[in-house]
C-alpha cells in the first residue's frame, strides 16, 4: 500500500520574518514587500480561514450524520486530516490562533498564553495588550499569512473577526485592513485604534451596528434544535452548568430585563456565531472581497462553542446545539459566497485553537482518573510555602504563576537552585500534579516535554513548569464545568480541513501538525516567499498536500 504523504509540502525547514522579530516594534514595521508580481494562474480569489474555538476533533466524527450544512459540506468536499494536533502544551485561545495564523510554534511567535507575567513591569500582561492602542498584535513576533499576502500583493484585502479580541487580532496579523470583535455591552462589533477609529468604523460597519439585529432575539428563549430525547445516541450527557440542573430552554439575559445583560449573554450562546456570520456576509459585500484576481483573505473565529463548552461541558445538549447552529451558519455563509464569488474561486480552511477535556466528575464516575484543585491541593501548596519560609526566610517564594522573584531571592541571599529543588520536590508529591520541571530539564526526546519546549519563549515563560495529571481542572465546578490548557490529546487533537477550489474531498489519516496550515495556504496562493525580503520561513517542514 502506498504511504500517504502530506498535501502541499514546503521543501525546507522554515523560520520567521526578521522584520517582525522584535515584539516591541513588530506592529510598527511595514512588511518587506517584493517587486510586484503577477498572480499565479489558478490562485484563489478568496481564502477563508475558519477557526472554531474549543472544537474537539471527535465532534465532527460523532455528529457527522447531523451535519447537513456548512460543516457537512467541508467533510464531503475537503481534505480532512483526522489526526491533526497542536504540538504545543499551551492549549489556550491565543497560542492556538497565533499558531494557525503564522505556521510557527509559541516558542517562535511569542504568544505563550492568553496572558503571562511581565517581569519588567511586575504585573500580568495580556497577550494582545498595547499601552498605545489598548489591544493590538504587537506582542506577536512573526508575521501571519495575511501579512505575507499583503507583502506580496499590497492591494490584497485582509480582514478578521471573532467574538474575542485576541482571536481576531492574532489571526488578522500586523497589517490587516481591519479586525473586529464582539462588544458585549452593546451587541455591536468594535476594534482598537491600532486599526483606525475605535468608535467609528467604515460606514458599512456603522450601519450594521445601527441595525441592532440581536434585538430580534430579545424575549426569545434558547431552545434546542434537536429534541433532547434524540441526543443520547450521540453521547450527550445530562450533566449541566456548574454540575447543577439548568436545562433548556434558557432565557437570554439571565434573570434581568436589562439590555446590557442580554447582549452579554449572547456571548455565552450560539447566537454569537450567527451574529458573526451576518457580519461576515456584510463585510464580504461591502469590501468587495474576491471580486478580482488578486487574492483576499478573511479569517473568522467562531467563539460560541468555547463559551458554551466552558459552562456546560463537551457532552452537554447545549454544546451539541451550538455545533448544529454553527453548521447552519457556515452553510449560509458558503451559499452567500457561492452566489457572489463562486466556491470554485475560494479556498476554505477550518481548524480549532484547542480541544477540551471531559467534565472530571464524569471521568471519575466512569472509572477514570481525574479531579479538580481543591482543599487538598491548596493545603499541600500552603505547607510548601511554609517550608520555604522556614528555610529561606519570609517571602512569597511560591507565586500562583511559577515565576520566581529574582530581586527577593538576591535580597535574602538565598540559593535559587535550592529554592527550585524544594518546590520541585514538594509539588511533585502534591495530588493531581504529574511533575514539576525546570525548562532546562525538558528532554526533546520525550513527547510530552517536546510540547512544553514548543511553548517556551525567552523572557515570557515561567521559571518552573507544573504539569498536571490528565483530566484535572484548576477551578471548581461553580466557576467552570469543563476546560482546556493541558498537553494531553483531548486538548491538542483538533479538526483540520482544507477545501480547495475543485471541492475534491479525501481523508488523510496520517498525523498532521497545525503549524503546516499557514505554509499550505501560502503554497496554494502561490506566494513567492523567497522574494519577500527578510522572510526565512515557517516552523513546519511539511505542508499538508503534495
Amino acid at each position: 500500500m502506498k504511504k500517504l504523504r502530506f498535501l502541499f509540502v514546503l521543501p525546507t525547514a522554515l523560520a520567521l520574518l526578521s522584520a517582525c522579530g522584535d515584539p516591541a516594534t513588530a506592529p510598527e514595521s511595514e512588511p518587506a514587500a517584493a517587486a510586484q508580481r503577477a498572480v499565479p494562474e489558478g490562485a484563489p480569489r478568496l481564502v477563508l480561514v475558519i477557526a472554531v474555538d474549543q472544537m474537539r476533533a471527535d465532534y465532527l466524527e460523532r455528529f457527522a450524520p447531523l451535519l447537513t450544512n456548512g460543516l457537512g459540506r467541508l467533510l464531503r468536499e475537503g481534505v480532512v486530516f483526522t489526526d491533526a494536533h497542536h504540538f504545543h502544551a499551551a492549549t489556550e485561545t491565543a497560542p492556538g490562533h497565533a499558531t494557525l495564523a503564522t505556521g510557527t510554534f509559541p516558542r517562535r511567535h511569542g504568544i505563550i498564553g492568553n496572558s503571562w507575567f511581565d517581569r519588567e513591569a511586575g504585573e500580568e500582561a495580556y497577550c494582545c495588550g498595547d499601552p498605545d492602542h489598548g489591544v493590538s498584535p504587537r506582542n506577536m513576533a512573526v508575521p501571519t499569512l495575511g501579512d505575507l499576502l499583503k507583502a506580496t500583493w499590497p492591494q490584497s484585502r485582509v480582514f478578521s473577526a471573532s467574538g474575542k479580541d485576541r482571536a481576531a487580532i492574532l489571526m488578522g496579523g500586523h497589517h490587516a485592513d481591519g479586525a473586529w470583535w464582539y462588544g458585549r455591552p452593546t451587541g455591536g462589533w468594535v476594534t482598537s485604534t491600532y486599526y483606525g477609529d475605535r468608535d467609528s468604523g467604515p460606514a458599512w460597519l456603522d450601519d450594521f451596528n445601527a441595525e441592532n439585529r440581536l434585538d430580534l432575539l430579545f424575549g426569545a428563549a434558547w431552545a434546542p434544535l434537536m429534541p433532547l430525547e434524540h441526543t443520547e445516541a450521540y453521547g450527550i450527557e445530562p450533566l449541566q452548568r456548574g454540575l447543577s440542573v439548568d436545562t433548556f430552554p434558557h432565557a437570554l439575559g439571565g434573570y434581568t430585563v436589562e439590555r446590557s445583560a442580554f447582549y452579554a449573554s449572547i456571548y455565552r450562546s450560539p447566537f454569537l456565531d450567527g451574529h458573526l456570520g451576518d457580519l461576515a456576509e456584510t463585510l464580504i459585500e461591502a469590501e468587495g472581497l474576491g471580486e478580482d484576481e488578486v487574492p483576499d483573505l478573511l479569517a473568522l473565529s467562531f467563539s460560541a462553542l468555547d463559551t458554551v463548552g466552558h459552562g456546560f461541558g463537551p457532552n452537554a445538549p447545549e454544546t451539541l446545539d451550538t455545533i448544529l447552529r454553527l453548521d447552519r451558519t457556515i452553510g449560509e455563509l458558503f451559499d452567500f459566497i457561492d452566489e457572489r464569488i463562486g466556491m470554485e474561486n475560494v479556498v476554505v480552511a477550518l481548524s480549532a485553537d484547542h480541544g477540551v477535556g471531559r467534565v472530571p466528575e464524569l471521568v471519575v464516575r466512569d472509572g477514570g482518573e481525574g479531579g479538580r484543585f481543591g482543599a487538598e491541593q491548596t493545603l499541600c501548596l500552603q505547607r510548601l510555602q511554609a517550608r520555604l519560609a522556614g528555610r529561606f526566610g519570609d517571602g512569597e517564594w511560591l507565586g500562583d504563576t511559577f515565576y520566581l522573584d529574582e530581586e527577593e531571592i538576591a535580597a535574602a541571599g538565598a540559593d535559587r537552585t535550592r529554592i527550585e529543588d524544594e518546590i520541585i520536590d514538594v509539588m511533585g508529591s502534591c495530588p493531581l500534579f504529574h511533575q514539576v520541571l525546570r525548562p532546562a530539564d525538558l528532554d526533546p526526546s520525550d513527547p510530552l516535554h517536546e510540547l512544553y519546549l514548543n511553548s517556551q519563549y525567552p523572557g515570557r515563560s515561567p521559571d518552573l513548569i507544573a504539569v498536571p495529571e490528565p483530566n484535572v481542572l484548576p477551578a471548581p465546578a461553580a466557576v467552570v464545568t469543563a476546560s482546556h490548557g493541558s498537553p494531553y490529546r483531548y486538548d491538542t487533537h483538533v479538526p483540520l480541513i482544507i477545501r480547495q477550489q475543485d471541492g475534491a474531498g479525501r481523508v488523510v489519516e496520517e498525523r498532521a501538525n497545525t503549524i503546516d496550515l499557514a505554509p499550505s495556504l501560502a503554497a496554494i496562493l502561490g506566494l513567492d516567499l523567497e522574494a519577500i525580503a527578510g522572510f526565512e520561513g515557517f516552523d513546519g517542514v511539511d505542508r499538508l498536500a503534495e
